[in-house]
């Protein structure tokens, strides 16, 4: 359980942060997200906590969502495009760079 938890962390906008796992890491926490609404939870959770004031205004606008529930809406919108396979590890390492494309964008909008 500790490991799943570890991972579920790492998953927690320590992809979103900075510290994106190694690619086989990350596949597999795709698995732990894909088998566990626990997961999914904790890791929602966990990656609302890590965004700054700034990261929520900026989510904000991105999203066209309010300040107050930008982060919960964009992370939700992050853990359930890695557990539908949709946010790529390659897509993390983007997030990581600072690089959103697109694919992105539309991703964290819901589209």
């Amino acid at each position: 359980m500790n490991r799943v938890r570890i991972l579920t962390l790492m998953l927690s906008f320590g992809v979103l942060a900075g510290c994106v796992p190694t690619e086989q890491e990350y596949e597999a926490i795709v698995v732990t997200l894909q088998g566990s609404a626990q997961a999914r939870q904790y890791a929602v959770s966990e990656c609302v906590r890590g965004f700054s004031t700034s990261e929520r205004r900026a989510a904000a606008i991105v999203i066209d969502s309010s300040e107050k529930n930008a982060a919960q809406l964009a992370c939700k919108r992050a853990v359930e495009a890695m557990r539908s396979g949709r946010l790529t590890y390659a897509d993390a390492v983007d997030i990581k760079k600072g690089k959103f494309t697109p694919k992105l964008i539309k991703i964290f909008q819901g589209r």
